[in-house]
């Protein structure tokens, strides 16, 4: 591949980093003390004193970057590799110690993606095999949100242009795998609806009540634009394009079992969303209004040390769309990590998983041809990677995935494919 534009986009990228920050991974920690560049927490440090000094004036600076390699070793259309990475910069401005505004915070965000689509030009699967590809490979503006917490932490509002995908059937586990199936959301949702996922914003706001310190409930109402993810409107922020509203709502729970504090999350949802949008099996008729629904689930079973820290933990995912408009009508997943498995390398994984991503029967039945005439109507991914955390800041995870009937939702046959990937992360 032409290494000048990446090069390019990571000098762009540093120049954003003084002036924006960035935004961090889910592995991400607070801001560093410890000087030391290989056990320092965040690579760029605390910039001798000044990032914490910012911090504690009210300017909090985050960032990340995602590098995914992926070689389709054989089966799919075609042997071949490529890259795809990504780099998120962002800033929280605490108004609270900046104008005394109690609870306050604005986010303001941004992110760059590039690369090749392995799945796209080698695989020909809808599971994406790098699951930083897509959202148009672009500089995008990714967040200018207000966020208010009252009544001493019972109430979060946040209204604003973001991806409200943060908030609404979000599964950080899912991210210790490289295919698409099971990071960060079903991927249902966004594609069969209005749904918006990083790091593409949408204008609209959601008000969450913390019933309790496990128990939560929240809904919000944002705007359905489908024009958002074109290449070239990564700095678009104005409401053309727009089809409707989709509303989200999300219940959620979270346990910590036993004396070890076992962590575990449970969280149920769905959506209606009012755009008027094509039959899935008859695409010159348009069907009013569209919905789903989902169940994310992930518990750690045992501790590996008597602490929640390390542990085998099991994730499970169901989705599922209204079949009158939804092309890709459901996702299930289900994967095992085992956190901190050996005492030598307490932060690294080993994660081993399974998704489905279902096609709309109506639609495999109207996609039928003489030369496929036994049409499959789901397309699976086996995945199996191991996270090596080389330092507080740098993960390395290489993996392996298979396959499954790639061609399901393209019509036709493809053979099923083996590939490689490596998945490089740094926090800033």
């Amino acid at each position: 591949m032409n290494r000048a534009p990446l090069r390019a986009t990571l000098l762009a990228s540093a120049a954003m980093m003084v002036g924006l920050g960035f935004a961090t991974t889910a592995r991400a920690q607070s801001a560093p003390t410890n000087n030391d560049f290989w056990t320092r927490p965040l690579m760029t440090g605390d910039w001798n004193g000044g990032r914490t000094k910012l911090k504690n004036d009210g300017l909090d600076f985050h960032g990340f970057y995602v590098g995914e390699f992926a070689d389709a070793l054989s089966g799919g259309k075609r042997q071949g590799n490529g890259y795809a990475q990504q780099l998120g910069v962002s800033v929280d401005v605490d108004l609270g110690k900046i104008a005394d505004i109690s609870g306050a915070v604005l986010h303001f965000g941004f992110n760059q993606r590039q690369g090749r689509s392995v799945s796209g030009d080698f695989i020909g699967n809808k599971l994406a095999v790098q699951e930083v590809y897509g959202a148009g490979e672009t500089l995008r503006v990714t967040e200018m949100s207000y966020e208010q917490t009252l009544a001493k932490g019972l109430i979060n509002t946040k209204i604003g242009f973001y991806p409200f995908g943060n908030d609404f059937a979000l599964t950080v586990l899912g991210c210790d795998f490289q295919n698409v199936g099971f990071c960060a959301h079903p991927q249902n949702l966004p594609g069969s609806s209005g749904y918006s996922d990083y790091p593409t914003g949408k204008w609209g706001g959601r008000v969450k009540v913390n019933v309790s310190p496990a128990l939560y409930v929240e809904a919000g109402v944002f705007d359905s634009n489908p024009t958002y993810y074109a290449h070239n409107n990564g700095l678009k922020v104005g409401l053309s394009g727009s089809t409707g509203a989709i509303i989200p709502f999300e219940a959620g729970y979270t346990t910590a079992l036993g004396a070890a504090k076992l962590p575990g999350h449970y969280k149920i949802g769905g959506y209606y969303d009012t755009s008027a949008v094509a039959d899935a099996s008859v695409p010159h008729q348009l069907d009013d209004g569209r919905y789903g629904g989902y169940i994310l689930v992930d518990q750690m079973l045992f501790s590996f040390n008597g602490t929640p820290n390390r542990g085998l933990i099991a994730m499970a995912q169901v989705s599922y769309s209204d079949p009158k408009t939804a092309v890709f009508e459901s996702t299930f997943d289900a994967g095992l990590i085992a956190q901190g498995l050996f005492d030598a390398r307490p932060h690294d994984f080993i994660a081993v998983g399974y998704v489905r991503a279902g096609l709309n029967n109506r639609t495999a039945k109207a996609k039928q041809t003489l030369t496929y005439p036994n049409a499959t109507t789901g397309e699976g991914v086996f995945e199996v990677g191991y996270g090596l955390q080389v330092t507080p800041w740098l993960l390395i995870h290489p993996n392996v995935q298979y396959v499954i009937d790639p061609g399901t939702f393209a019509y036709k046959h493809i053979p099923n494919a083996w590939v490689f990937g490596a998945q490089t992360k740094i926090v800033f």
